[in-house]
């Protein structure tokens, strides 16, 4: 998608077109965070053929789409709303991009600071800007301002925790989360909600790794590879051998024969993202960070595992249940069957975390899930970066 500028009508002044600053003006007209994010997105992909646009243009068009949406009440909040605030422009090493309170609440959510703190510290941070006088301002100086309003209206630690953050994005090294867990964890929920915040475009998955390898090498060689990790037990027997019988050595033999094949494939994913100088976050069954060569993404790469878990077996069963309702083409019935295989399963990877002290995260509720490994992410970046050195 081509990049889009926006043209200040009255000044002429040439801006480039940000999905956040527009989502921002339109939750300040009454607006959810979702609705104005889906608002955002359709105005930018009906723009998607534009170079450039003018402001009169452009907020006619978000109007007409609001209106369309969610009725003339809403639309005319938006007219009569945020454009009476100057515009400040943020200025960086390389560019000029105007200041958005909205992407700045966001990015404060990523260093562990819960959504009420963040978003009055991006409002007095605005606040602040639009009593001064400067219509410019250097990344450091807001840098300073953001921090001393996290002071005095969060804690000490929060504000060295968005220090640490900005010193870890300033040094290059791209970010790898690893996230394992067996089937019901909910890890790609999870996933999914730390990857926006984190504002990571790539996420990979370790199922669609064994079915990629699955493709490539006949069953007869890899045989585990035909069952899911809690059933791969079944392809340990040998030719004119009787099947294995299912006990605790069984299943977790069967998984680390699967895990072997799936590890190069995992490696060489984590490797391409360091030498490409990617963020990536992986999740699946088989993210066994305490048996994967990371040596060389040590000094090159902030990685950082986590295992997650469900504290309950029948806890279990229900998610299990809940997850047919959303994706029917996974049948409960077969994993409710195998539950003693998963449990099994869960229970191997939850003492190989705690062993190599791998943070464990227990997903009760997931708020609660990826507040905590937020935290875990951002105490890591501290130690590496800290706040001040």
């Amino acid at each position: 998608m081509a990049k889009l500028f926006i043209i200040e009508s009255v000044t002429g002044d040439r801006i480039p077109f940000l999905r956040g600053v527009l989502v921002e003006s339109l939750v300040r007209a009454g607006l959810s965070f979702q609705d104005a994010y889906l608002v955002a997105q359709s105005i930018r992909g009906n723009l998607e053929n534009h170079a450039e646009i003018t402001t009169d243009t452009l907020r006619g068009r978000v109007s007409a789409e609001v209106r369309e949406r969610f009725g003339s009440a809403p639309a005319k909040s938006y007219d009569l709303g945020p454009s009476r605030d100057r515009l400040i422009m943020v200025r960086t090493a390389t560019d000029e991009v105007p200041f958005s309170a909205g992407i700045l609440s966001r990015s404060l959510r990523a260093c562990a600071i819960n959504r009420s703190d963040a978003l009055e510290t991006a409002k007095q941070v605005h606040e602040s800007l639009q009593k001064g006088e400067a219509t410019v301002i250097d990344h450091v100086a807001l840098r300073e301002i953001v921090y001393e309003r996290l002071q005095a209206h969060c804690s000490r630690s929060a504000a060295d925790r968005f220090l640490s953050w900005r010193r870890f994005k300033e040094s290059g090294l791209p970010l790898i989360v690893l996230v394992g867990g067996i089937t019901g964890t909910g890890k790609s929920t999870l996933t999914t909600e730390l990857a926006y915040r984190l504002n990571i475009i790539r996420t990979q998955s370790t199922d669609m790794m064994r079915e990629i390898v699955r493709c490539y090498l006949p069953a007869t060689k890899v045989p585990t590879l035909s069952y899911s990790s809690f059933e791969a037990w079944r392809g340990l027997t040998d030719e004119g051998q009787s099947a294995p019988e299912c006990d605790d050595t069984e299943v977790i033999r069967g998984f680390l024969s699967q895990f072997e094949v799936v590890k190069h494939g995992l490696e060489a994913t984590i490797y391409r993202a360091v030498k490409e100088n990617h963020d990536l976050i992986i999740d699946g069954v088989h993210v066994l960070a305490s048996k994967l060569e990371l040596d060389i993404a040590r000094d090159q790469a902030i990685v950082i595992p986590l295992m997650l878990a469900v504290p309950h077996k029948k806890t279990l069963a229900k998610r299990l249940k809940h997850r047919e309702r959303e994706q029917p083409e996974r049948a409960s019935s077969r994993y409710l069957k195998q539950l003693d295989q998963i449990w099994i399963l869960q229970s191997y990877l939850v003492m190989e975390a705690e062993a190599h002290k791998i943070p464990l995260v227990v997903n009760g509720e997931i708020e609660e899930a990826l507040d905590e490994i937020l935290m875990h992410i951002g105490n890591t970046i501290t130690r590496h970066f800290p706040a001040r050195s």
